[in-house]
């Protein structure tokens, strides 16, 4: 009966490795959008005890750069690969996080779980060595279309991203983002003029954006109003920076 409870409280501890520069071009070339870290976090929280969550990127990029102060707010563990001589940076990426999953075997032995965020065919290798001669579960998250199906073949589970629901969140949120940055500009912003730009400046089809416009509206995230433009009456879009606060959709 020991044994048991033993073993249950094994597989609920997890260590957690991101290849964030994976993660991160994926959703930007694939869907021009950014990981939601915090919901992520919360789910991985929901069905292990997590023991640490490590980070792995070069991050002498800027737009990758820029992603620092939203991955301090899940973890304390980032862990730079770029160096200044550094030829082939995404190999040194790679090297750097397989050396601390086999280094943690032997660290954390009260670990049951590895939860592995990659898409690279090289951590083939690693999983079958963690599941065959170590016995532990291994959940490997890619982002959909980009991962290597060699991983799918060896991991204990794989999940992929974005989910339905990232995928809105994260078209939303782009769209905040384009009222942000408007600030205090007195240019007035119609329906069709936000769907244009936004669609323009992040390269992301109108119809998409559209789409995510309506349910910004519908759900009172975005007001419209009606405003006196020399004699004509136009209706612009202002956001509700309150309930947009509230619901999160400003940290995304």
């Amino acid at each position: 009966m020991l044994n048991f409870f033993k073993t249950k409280s094994n597989i609920n501890k997890a260590l957690v490795f991101v290849d964030y520069e994976y993660w991160f071009y994926s959703y930007k070339n694939n869907y021009s959008m950014r990981p939601n870290l915090s919901a992520w976090r919360r789910a991985l929280e929901n069905q292990y005890q997590i023991v640490d969550l490590m980070v792995f990127a070069d991050f002498n990029s800027p737009a990758i750069g820029e992603e620092l102060a939203r991955l301090r707010s899940i973890t304390n563990t980032i862990i730079e690969t770029g160096t200044a001589t550094q030829v082939r940076k995404k190999d040194m990426t790679d090297f750097v996080m397989l050396d601390y999953i086999y280094q943690s075997v032997t660290d954390r032995e009260d670990v049951g779980t590895y939860v592995i965020f990659t898409g690279d065919g090289h951590f083939q290798s690693v999983i079958k060595y963690l599941i065959q001669k170590c016995r532990k579960n291994v959940v490997v998250y890619g982002v959909d279309a980009t991962f290597s199906k060699r991983l799918s073949m060896v991991a204990t589970n794989m999940v992929l991203l974005p989910s339905r629901k990232e995928i809105e969140d994260g078209y939303a949120s782009v769209i905040i983002r384009y009222f942000a940055r408007q600030g205090n500009k007195k240019q007035p912003q119609t329906f069709w003029d936000i769907i244009d730009n936004v669609a323009k400046q992040n390269s992301i089809p109108k119809d998409t954006v559209k789409s995510a416009l309506l349910k910004l509206i519908a759900s009172d995230h975005i007001h419209q109003r009606e405003l006196k433009q020399g004699r004509e009456d136009i209706r612009v879009l202002v956001p509700n920076w309150e309930r947009i606060r509230m619901d999160g959709l400003d940290n995304n």
